[in-house]
């Protein structure tokens, strides 16, 4: 990847056009509205790669290819104060996924998404995903996998961002398979189905296991109820429920939301470097709650900001996400 910028990036991101004609003509990223974002669709509300052109002059042709995923009700003007204050991003070749958050089930973008990856030809991607963009992503490489395309595949680091990795709404989940339900499901619309606590997409979500080429990797906000970490309620038994698992090998149960985020933590890359150092300190003491929420900030850290401002810039702070995505990109 390159290493120098020809371009100021804060003016580069400033003086970019919104997206003109076709996908492949795409211009740039700067304000646009919903009706903007369908014209990029395929047919029936299919997701595209769309390239993120102007961005992509600072790559060559040889770059890795980053694709940007927005989160519901996102777009692409989610990432532009990221772009503009983490330079290394530039280095990527930039890719833009556009999908119809609404209408379209989760696990159809994600399967959009997947065979748009196999069209790069590439050896490595990398997918900067945002909130709902995340379980997208992860879904994804759940397709590639279970489907025999993972011998064909490049490695695939996700990089998710706030992603609610516990599931939306667990209201009406205690009558889930109920006539009632199958009604209440049939008027919601596809991704809100899906972002059910208690949908098949998350009963299925974790239960794929992923190659070693496939890794994800979860960031938070340290604040905002959207998504949730280990910090909060209904989420913050879970370090005391940790610490039993690994002291006394008590069994993980627990309510949608814990379970749903405990699959997800625990089936990412971050996870075997924490059980790692949750076993040094077991040699010597018994694990406690407190032990599990240190290493919990430690390898699965929560950034400045809420649920939308963590992509941003913090200068107050000596830590937020755009410097810490510079220092591991």
């Amino acid at each position: 990847m390159k290493t120098s910028l020809s371009v100021p990036l804060s003016v580069l991101v400033s003086t970019l056009s919104i997206f003109q004609g076709s996908p492949a003509q795409a211009q740039g990223i700067v304000r646009y509205n919903a009706k903007d974002e369908r014209k990029l669709l395929g047919p029936r509300y299919q997701g595209r790669l769309v390239p993120m052109a102007s961005l992509n002059q600072l790559a060559d042709d040889n770059s890795e290819p980053m694709i940007l995923i927005h989160g519901r009700s996102g777009s692409v003007n989610n990432f532009t104060q990221l772009l503009s204050s983490t330079p290394r991003m530039t280095e990527y070749r930039l890719f833009y996924f556009a999908y119809d958050d609404l209408h379209r089930s989760l696990k159809r973008s994600a399967q959009d998404l997947a065979l748009s990856i196999l069209k790069l030809r590439t050896s490595r991607v990398t997918l900067l995903a945002h909130s709902m963009g995340g379980l997208i992503a992860r879904e994804a490489l759940n397709y590639l996998a279970k489907n025999g395309f993972a011998e064909n595949t490049p490695s695939i680091r996700v990089i998710s961002i706030d992603s609610p990795w516990q599931g939306g709404t667990s209201a009406g989940c205690t009558h889930k398979g109920t006539s009632v339900d199958r009604m209440v499901e049939y008027f919601l619309p596809a991704a809100l189905t899906d972002m059910r606590s208690c949908s098949d997409f998350f009963q299925n979500l974790y239960n794929v296991s992923l190659p070693e080429k496939f890794s994800i990797e979860l960031y938070f906000a340290q604040h905002g109820a959207q998504a949730l970490d280990h910090t909060e309620a209904p989420l913050n038994r879970l370090p005391a429920k940790i610490a039993n698992l690994f002291t006394d090998g008590t069994p993980m149960t627990g309510t949608l939301y814990e379970m749903n985020f405990w699959n997800a933590m625990s089936t990412s890359s971050q996870y075997p470097a924490f059980v790692n150092e949750l076993s040094a300190i077991h040699e010597h003491s018994k694990i406690a709650a407190r032990d599990v929420k240190s290493l919990l900030e430690k390898h699965f850290p929560r950034f400045p900001g809420d649920h939308s401002s963590v992509m941003m810039s913090h200068p107050s702070k000596d830590l937020d996400l755009p410097k810490y995505l510079q220092s591991i990109l």
